[in-house]
C-alpha cells in the first residue's frame, strides 16, 4: 500500500507473530481509505466436570469463544466497500471435545478450524458475501447482551459437549451433553449470502452453502434469517429468527429465534431463546443478568440462566440445565476474567445421575 499509516495497540503482538516488520500496530491504512486490521484472542480455561461418580479436570480452550487469529482488508470500491476476511482457530483442544474417556491432543489444527475466508461487497443495495463464513441463520438463537456469554449461554454444549451422562447404576451411557442440549442455531459454511439494507431496524439475509471443510458431505444447506434492533426509551432491544433446511441423503429442517433487552440506566438485562426440529426436539431458554461498574478497571457482569429441552437426544427425553456466570473486564488491557457453574439433568426411559461443571478462565483480545 502507498502512504501506509499505523495505529499502535495491543495488536502489536499479533503483527510480530505474523512476521510483519514494517511497523508496530494492528491497523494499517492507505491514502485511498483502505486498511488492513490484524486481530486475535487467547482463551485458556480450566474445566471441571462431575458426572455423579467421578470428576474430570482439564486445562483447555474455551469453545464459547475460542483462541483465534485473523485479519480484515477493507477498501472503498465502486461506490461501496470491499472486505476480505480471514480467520482461523489455532487448533487447541476445546472444552467441547474432552470427556471422561478421552482427552484429545493439546494442539491439532484441522481444516475445520478455519472460521472465515470470504469476500464481501456492501453498497446501497445491501451486502453480498462469498466464501467460508456465517450462514444467514448463524446467531439467530444466541442474542445475549448480558456480557457473560463467554461463560454460559444457550449453546450449553460448548462447555462440556463430549461428556457422557452416567446411569444410576454407575455405567457411562451413550448420551452426551451435546446430544441432549441443542440450540438449532445456524452455522458456518462455504456459501453465497445476501443481506438487505436495514429498514426501520429490520434486515433479512438468505444463504446457500456447502460444507467443503468436512469430508464426504454432499449436503446442500439453505437458510434465511430476519434480525431487528432498536431502542425504546431507556431500553436497548434486539430480536432475530431463522429457518434452515438441508437437502442431502437425509433432508432436515430447523428453526430458532432469540430476543435480548438491556435497561441502560440500571444494567439489568434479559435474553430469551427458543428453537425446534419439526421431526423432534425443542427447547426454551432464559437468562437474566446485570452489568455495571463495580470497580475502576472495567465493567462487571453477573447472570443466571435456565435451559429446558424435550425429545432432543431421544423421544420422551427431557434436558435441563441451570447456570451461574460472572465476568470481570479490564478494559485498559483488553482482558476478561470469568467463572461459571452449570448443573445438568437428563432423563428418558432410563435413569441418569445429575452432572455439573465449573469453568474458570480468561480471554485476552489483541
Amino acid at each position: 500500500m502507498n502512504g501506509i499509516r499505523t495505529k499502535d495497540g495491543l495488536g502489536a503482538t499479533l503483527v510480530v507473530i505474523l512476521g510483519a516488520t514494517s511497523a508496530v500496530g494492528q491497523t494499517f491504512e492507505n491514502d485511498t481509505g483502505g486498511s488492513v486490521r490484524f486481530y486475535g484472542q487467547f482463551s485458556p480455561t480450566y474445566l471441571s466436570f462431575g458426572d455423579g461418580d467421578e470428576t474430570t479436570d482439564n486445562f483447555v480452550d474455551n469453545a464459547n469463544s475460542n483462541t483465534r487469529l485473523g485479519f480484515v482488508i477493507e477498501q472503498p470500491a465502486w461506490g461501496g466497500g470491499l472486505t476480505l476476511t480471514f480467520e482461523t482457530a489455532l487448533g487447541f483442544v476445546q472444552t467441547s471435545e474432552v470427556s471422561q474417556e478421552e482427552t484429545p491432543p493439546a494442539l491439532a489444527w484441522e481444516r475445520t478450524d478455519l472460521r472465515k475466508f470470504e469476500a464481501a461487497y456492501a453498497a446501497e443495495f445491501g451486502k453480498l458475501s462469498l466464501g467460508q463464513g456465517s450462514m444467514a441463520s448463524d446467531g439467530v438463537a444466541t442474542l445475549d447482551v448480558s456480557g457473560t456469554g463467554i461463560v454460559g449461554s444457550v449453546t450449553v454444549a460448548d462447555v462440556a459437549g463430549a461428556f457422557k451422562f452416567r446411569e444410576e447404576g454407575g455405567a457411562l451411557s451413550s448420551v452426551t451433553v451435546s446430544k441432549a442440549f441443542k440450540d438449532y442455531d445456524g452455522g458456518r459454511r462455504f456459501r453465497i449470502r445476501y443481506d438487505t439494507p436495514k429498514f426501520s431496524g429490520f434486515s433479512v439475509a438468505v444463504a446457500y452453502g456447502q460444507n467443503i471443510l468436512a469430508e464426504d458431505d454432499d449436503t446442500d444447506y439453505y437458510d434465511i434469517g430476519l434480525t431487528w434492533s432498536g431502542t425504546q426509551g431507556d431500553m436497548e432491544l434486539a430480536a432475530a429468527v431463522g429457518y434452515a433446511w438441508d437437502a442431502g441423503e437425509t433432508d432436515s429442517e430447523r428453526y430458532a429465534g432469540s430476543f435480548s433487552m438491556l435497561h441502560t440506566p440500571t444494567g439489568l438485562n434479559l435474553s430469551l431463546s427458543a428453537g425446534a426440529d419439526p421431526d423432534g426436539g425443542s427447547y426454551g431458554y432464559a437468562k437474566a443478568g446485570w452489568k455495571g461498574d463495580l470497580i475502576a478497571p472495567g465493567p462487571t457482569a453477573f447472570s443466571i440462566d435456565y435451559y429446558d429441552g424435550n425429545d432432543i437426544a431421544n423421544d420422551d427425553s427431557s434436558s435441563e440445565a441451570f447456570g451461574l456466570s460472572a465476568v470481570q473486564a479490564f478494559t485498559e488491557i483488553d482482558l476478561e476474567l470469568y467463572m461459571g457453574y452449570r448443573a445438568y439433568s437428563y432423563d428418558d426411559t432410563a435413569a441418569y445421575q445429575d452432572a455439573d461443571s465449573f469453568l474458570f478462565g480468561a480471554r485476552y483480545k489483541f
